[in-house]
């Protein structure tokens, strides 16, 4: 009797500890979720300096390609015309292929440079892909997608380990200083870190102890080409192609440099050399095509998008643009075929959903055109780049120090609420919707007629109608909610560039 008593009290006592152990994790799962709300809501904002009703208010506007040299002209024309008894002066400092870290690292000297009382932010789009926790191999269970504790614990032990390798780097580099390879390893860790200026002088120390070190230059070029400074990149990629002349991969970035500047028989003769000493670059094919779309060379273009495909399937960007190809010429049939070979490889990239709702759209399928829409903003709120909300609420905080109002633009046909999920409330903060007003836009036209490519899938570089659309939608948001001044509504009327 005494030994089966001592049972039962056993069994209890593991049941009780199983339940403990059951109601720590409910606890914690819910603590979790309720914590991440608190923490955001407590965040406190400045208030705000008083608009100045004399003199020129000045706008700067942050961005990528999508911003430098494309709406910010316009958007200063439709805020003058306004006439509200303001004049208004707006900067233009996008810049082509950066990202929101190099963004962050030179907002200080903007401020200082340029003084202004308003900053307009669209950015996150290079922000190296959605897929934010691709490199943990657990992410795609259901347990990492819907418990938050499981998820947390494989976030934290994916960054103490990031932490320990970047560390061991930096402690080798010091006790190693003068080592030319320890340097390269250096700058990549501060790369990683965001901190640019750490890595240009590392990469330049390394340069110092051995000229012939192909790979600094490769990183310097990096650096450069980030930060918009295309003279100094491309001086970095010839540098390291004089070391290495069969160094494709620098060849390929120098075919960039020149894409971004126009000087599109300079990028084809660098993808063209990538090729020829790489066959299998895929990247390089891909380039290419660009370069032959961008000049109406359609046939070469989507030859080019087919062989990136073919050598690497993965290659999401190059399906995208080949069903763009076949948009552009009408050819809706080729295209769905495209971007239904796209899905099966990428059935969680949301720039491809975005890119079979814009097909659908053009075709009049609205229904599907919706069901693929909803499903890429289902995956942009679940696997949304971490680094582009961190750094969004960073720069809110710099500008909140100033008194700086801060404009969160969402870009093109992009759901609005994805952005206003990075700040716990938007008090004091002007979000710019592009949605509704372009899918109504584009209900009465092509998508050539307001976007050039589709590199975001469902959005592009904007054309000269697209980019002054989109101002106009910007500029009657601050209108609105900063001046009280309410413009007329946008007429959706079909016109020539």
């Amino acid at each position: 009797m005494k030994t089966s008593h001592k049972k039962v009290l056993f069994k209890q006592k593991i049941a009780l500890i199983l339940f403990g152990l059951f109601l720590s994790f409910v606890l914690l799962e819910a603590g979790l979720r309720l914590g991440g709300f608190i923490f955001l809501s407590i965040q406190e904002y400045r208030n705000l300096q008083s608009i100045k009703q004399k003199g020129t208010y000045h706008i700067l506007c942050l961005g990528e390609s999508t911003t430098q040299g494309q709406y910010p002209q316009f958007l200063e024309q439709v805020l003058n015309q306004s006439n509200i008894g303001m004049r208004f002066s707006v900067i233009d400092k996008g810049v082509a292929g950066t990202n929101t870290p190099v963004i962050l690292s030179k907002v200080e000297s903007y401020l200082n440079e340029y003084h202004p009382e308003m900053v307009v932010a669209m950015m996150g789009c290079n922000d190296g892909g959605i897929m934010y926790y691709q490199d943990i191999y657990e992410s795609d269970t259901w347990l990492f997608k819907h418990c938050r504790v499981y998820r947390f614990g494989w976030i934290i032990y994916m960054h103490i380990f990031k932490k320990l390798k970047q560390e061991s780097i930096l402690r080798a580099a010091k006790l190693n200083p003068n080592k030319d390879i320890v340097c390269v390893d250096l700058g990549q860790a501060y790369c990683k870190q965001g901190k640019f200026s750490d890595a240009e002088y590392s990469y330049k120390k390394a340069i110092e102890l051995n000229p012939k070190n192909e790979a600094a230059y490769v990183g310097l070029g990096w650096i450069y080409l980030k930060q918009g400074k295309f003279s100094d990149a491309e001086y970095s990629y010839k540098k390291a192609i004089e070391i290495s002349p069969k160094n494709d991969r620098a060849y390929v970035e120098l075919g960039w440099i020149y894409l971004n500047q126009g000087k599109f028989s300079d990028a084809e003769d660098s993808f063209k050399k990538a090729i020829e000493l790489n066959l299998n670059n895929d990247k390089a094919c891909a380039g290419l095509g660009w370069t032959y779309r961008y000049q109406g060379k359609f046939s070469d273009a989507e030859d080019l998008y087919k062989k990136a495909i073919e050598l690497n399937p993965n290659n999401g960007n190059a399906y995208i643009e080949l069903g763009w190809i076949y948009l552009k010429q009408g050819k809706f049939s080729d295209a769905e075929d495209s971007y239904g070979r796209a899905i099966e490889f990428h059935s969680k990239n949301d720039r491809i959903c975005g890119a079979i709702s814009a097909l659908y759209t053009e075709m009049g399928k609205s229904e599907l055109a919706k069901e693929y829409a909803q499903k890429a903003d289902r995956l942009r709120l679940e696997y949304r780049n971490l680094a582009t909300g961190k750094n969004y609420r960073k720069l809110k905080n710099i500008l909140d120090k100033r008194g700086i109002k801060l404009v969160c633009v969402q870009y093109p046909m992009r759901n609005v609420e994805s952005l206003k999920k990075i700040f716990a409330q938007d008090e004091g903060i002007i979000f710019v919707d592009n949605e509704s007003a372009f899918k109504e836009a584009l209900n009465q036209a092509s998508y050539g007629e307001y976007f050039v490519d589709m590199f975001g899938g469902d959005f592009g570089h904007c054309t000269k109608k697209g980019n002054r659309f989109l101002a106009k939608n910007i500029a009657n948001t601050i209108l609105k909610r900063v001046f009280r001044y309410s413009p007329r509504p946008q007429k959706i009327i079909r016109e020539e560039d």
